[in-house]
């Protein structure tokens, strides 16, 4: 039994965050704040 494996899924996760409401804007700017990388923010 051979496998093969997609290059493109190999890249790994896409994270998007979304942020709704003052809450949710709240947290958005905190992992900002942070540096948090590798995420698209979108509020």
């Amino acid at each position: 039994m051979t496998f093969s494996f997609d290059t493109a899924a190999a890249q790994g996760a896409v994270i998007k965050v979304i942020g709704v409401g003052g809450g949710g804007g709240n947290a958005i700017n905190r992992m900002v704040d942070e540096g948090v990388t590798g995420v698209e923010f979108i509020a």
